[in-house]
């Protein structure tokens, strides 16, 4: 970890990540309130600062993320990269213990597709846990490609409270830590498509809902994730993959009780009604409605679970039998092709996997430049 420090530094400074100045959100100091009541503890979530932009039809402002868009591309392209844009990565060319380049298409101005060689010295596949581990394994590196993907596997829910919260569209701020790492909670930006979206497993019951959404805050329970998934090319389609995750009976059960403590959570709050994306649940009303799932456990068919963390599947270390990459990502077998994403984590950190990918990938880059010169 102290290795990795530096790195984490230089990410959270480029991003300028950090606490906001302004108060809670009323959604974030309601959580905070049933929090407190239950004698937990809990944080404010470090965001990457936040830019005001108009938008285009209303002419509102947005809040919009420092991304890559408006760094790190930046600073790239004033040194000089060049980025393709609209380039689909095909195939990587192999020769022996070495690759020569990447096959890809690109549309061209009239809309035609057109086929490119691209060569290069070494080649970083940075496509992603699901689509990074496609590629390699249509160009012919099989070994510990795709065959351990992770996930956080989310459980959202929408609470009801009887007085308006102030608007939608708030960034939540707040994380319950006590639980973790097998169960973190939290809140869950809501608009208007994502409320119709987290009431539609019980659409015919809860569609009256959507009158109350000045009254309705989401939150969520995330796990780490035991199971695993895989990757693999979707036949039919030179670009798609085809992706299953299996939730493990520890899954299940992190879900069932995080459920159980969030619902109490927010009903000690003041919410009159906690509706969980579970179809054919009726909405939690008493702690004892809540309570009940720390010994039940949700049924996993009826479970409507999202993610928006993804990763491991092209695990690095030292261990072949376990491993795609060597500790830098270095695909074993291959002299000059490396992995430098989200899928070379090689476990699941139970926390926002973002800085950490920055972190690695960083380190790894420069390590090979040290090695090159």
């Amino acid at each position: 970890q102290e290795d990795l420090e530096p790195h984490f530094a230089w990410a959270e400074d480029l991003l300028q990540v950090g606490h906001q100045a302004d108060e809670l959100p009323e959604s974030s100091r309601l959580f905070a309130k049933g929090i407190e009541a239950m004698g937990w503890t809990y944080l404010e979530v470090p965001r990457t600062a936040q830019d005001r932009l108009p938008a285009s039809a209303s002419g509102e402002s947005v809040e919009v993320p420092k991304g890559m868009s408006r760094t790190l591309h930046v600073s790239l392209k004033e040194q000089g990269v060049q980025i393709l844009t609209g380039c689909r990565a095909l195939h990587l060319l192999r020769k022996k213990r070495r690759v020569k380049g990447v096959l890809a298409e690109r549309r061209g101005p009239e809309g035609r597709l057109e086929l490119l060689r691209i060569q290069a010295e070494h080649i970083f596949v940075c496509c992603g846990p699901t689509q990074t581990p496609v590629l390699l394994r249509r160009s012919g590196f099989r070994a510990r490609m795709g065959d351990s993907l992770r996930i956080h596997p989310m459980l959202k829910v929408a609470a009801v409270f009887p007085h308006p919260l102030g608007g939608l569209r708030s960034l939540p701020r707040l994380q319950v830590k006590e639980f973790w790492p097998e169960i973190s909670l939290g809140g869950a930006f809501l608009s208007e498509g994502h409320l119709a979206m987290l009431l539609s497993d019980n659409w015919r019951s809860a569609k009256d809902r959507m009158a109350q959404a000045d009254r309705i805050a989401a939150y969520y329970v995330a796990v780490k994730g035991n199971g695993k998934g895989c990757a693999r090319p979707a036949r039919g389609d030179a670009g798609a993959a085809r992706i299953s995750y299996r939730l493990s009976s520890d899954d299940r059960r992190h879900l069932s009780v995080g459920l159980a403590r969030l619902a109490t959570a927010l009903l000690a709050a003041g919410a009159e009604e906690v509706l969980p994306c579970v179809q054919g649940m009726a909405p939690l009303r008493r702690e004892l409605d809540a309570v009940g799932w720390l010994d039940e456990r949700l049924p996993a068919k009826a479970l409507s679970l999202t993610t928006v963390h993804a990763f491991s599947s092209c695990p690095i270390g030292e261990r072949r039998e376990r491993c795609a990459a060597d500790s830098f990502g270095r695909v074993f077998g291959c002299e000059n092709l490396f992995i430098n994403d989200a899928s070379m984590l090689p476990d699941s950190p139970g926390v926002n996997p973002q800085g950490t990918v920055m972190a690695l990938a960083r380190r790894n880059v420069l390590h090979q430049l040290e090695e090159w010169t």
